[in-house]
Formats: C-alpha cells, structure tokens, sequence
C-alpha cells in the first residue's frame, strides 16, 4: 500500500500545516481511536532511533506493559530513563521496541483526548 502524505499537524512536534503521513490508529483506555500523523523530519528521526535499536540488538523486542529503563522515541528523546512500550516498529524483517517515558506519554494522552473531543461542525 503507497504511502499518502496529507498536510496536517504532526503529532510528534506539534507543527501544523505540514505534510504529514499517517502511522497508525491510537487507541487509548479503549475509548476511541484517534489517527496518528508524523512529518518528514518526524519520521527520519524515528527511523534513525528504529535502526539504533537494531544496531544495539533491538530485535525480539519483549512485549512489556511495566516500566523499563530505555530511551524515549518521542518529543524529549530523553536517555536511559524509565518508559514503557507503546509499540513496535519494523523495517525489513526486523523489529524495535518504541519506548516512551510518563512525561511524554501524558501528552500523547492529552492530544488523543483532544482529538476525541473535537466534534467537526
């Protein structure tokens, strides 16, 4: 399936009237689902943590729901902090742990939230 690139907000840097591709439906507390768009730049920089991962052994990623130390994929790409698994992400065949840590998960929260809430009039 091609990829479609859409101008909206990335979710992922919060910048708006951007070309952006859609990741993936977000599912929070079984609400609802809320769709999930990155930018170009968003992208590159998930793929370069996806294949440091690998490179540091990141395939059969363990499937966890409790916090482990790990690095952060998302907004403050913190280091070695304690995260929990959001996800997985794959490219050729290989597999890496998408890991974000409480601070930037409460504000992935915020914006599944708000995109719930918002009714198009």
């Amino acid at each position: 399936m091609p990829r479609r690139w859409t101008t909206g907000e990335c979710w992922l840097c919060e910048r708006t009237a951007v070309r952006v591709l859609w990741l993936g439906p977000v599912q929070w507390d079984g609400v609802g689902h809320a769709p999930l768009y990155a930018c170009e730049p968003c992208l590159r920089r998930l793929e370069a943590k996806h294949l440091a991962a690998l490179i540091r052994g990141g395939g059969s990623t363990p499937r966890r729901r409790s916090w482990a130390r790990a690095d952060c994929w998302l907004w403050c790409e913190r280091i070695d902090v304690p995260t929990l698994l959001l996800g997985v992400v794959e490219r050729a065949g290989q597999e890496a742990a998408l890991t974000v840590c409480d601070s930037c998960i409460r504000h992935l929260e915020d914006k599944v939230r708000a995109t719930l809430e918002y009714v198009p009039a």
